[in-house]
């Protein structure tokens, strides 16, 4: 049967949107999967308190702490805040059409983000290391963590190499690691309020993901 040119057309209509909706199902379980397990560690430290790793990791990373080391870190601090935030999603609508085209998604994540997080921090009530200000979860890894699954979702909608999307995935992730060290090795949270920032923000910006991948699939 021959296939005009038409029918390559719709083929290739059709292909493209069973990806973008296989894309959407993959941002909607990393969005259900990373609440999910943030919910369970919240109940989990609303129930228990410190979990049983945390202040011996606490503690290990005390042990290690230099100045040198303190130094760093608390440059690194920087990309958890907007004063990294804001700098770090500048650039990628500088690299990124879709990223610009979109622009407002990432607002509204890192806006969104925030609010989960301080609500959450009054309703778990666990103090950090020092003081006696909320912990659970950390700000600052919720919005590394959020910027980077952004940041990772945008430079797959690119055509880009392969090379140039995992240089910019690595960067990234690295950074967001770095941050969630840094609120440790400055005495701002204990290794799970770092897990659950990670938590939550990979799971508010995999749905901002779901969401738009499912409405362009739609569109």
């Amino acid at each position: 049967m021959h296939v005009g040119p038409s029918g390559r057309a719709a083929g290739a209509f059709e292909y493209n949107r069973s990806d973008m909706a296989s894309h959407a199902r993959h941002w909607r379980g990393l969005s259900i999967g990373g609440a999910a397990l943030f919910v369970a560690l919240g109940a989990l430290i609303l129930a228990i308190g410190l979990l049983p790793g945390d202040a011996p990791l606490y503690d290990e990373v005390m042990a290690r702490r230099t100045p040198v080391i303190v130094a760093f870190f608390s440059w690194v601090n920087i990309f958890g805040s907007w004063k990294g935030l804001v700098p770090a999603a500048l650039v990628l609508f500088a690299i990124s059409p879709e990223a610009r085209k979109r622009w407002w998604l990432i607002v509204i994540v890192l806006l969104a983000a925030p609010v989960i997080e301080q609500a959450t921090k009054y309703l778990v009530g666990r103090p950090r290391p020092r003081g006696k200000a909320m912990g659970f979860p950390s700000g600052h890894m919720t919005g590394a963590a959020s910027f980077a699954v952004l940041a990772i979702y945008f430079a797959i909608k690119e055509r880009w190499s392969s090379s140039t999307r995992m240089a910019l995935t690595v960067v990234v992730l690295g950074m967001a690691v770095l941050v969630g060290i840094a609120r440790v090795v400055l005495h701002a949270h204990w290794p799970s309020d770092v897990l659950g920032g990670l938590l939550l923000g990979s799971s508010c910006a995999a749905f901002g993901a779901w969401w738009d991948s499912r409405r362009s699939a739609a569109a």
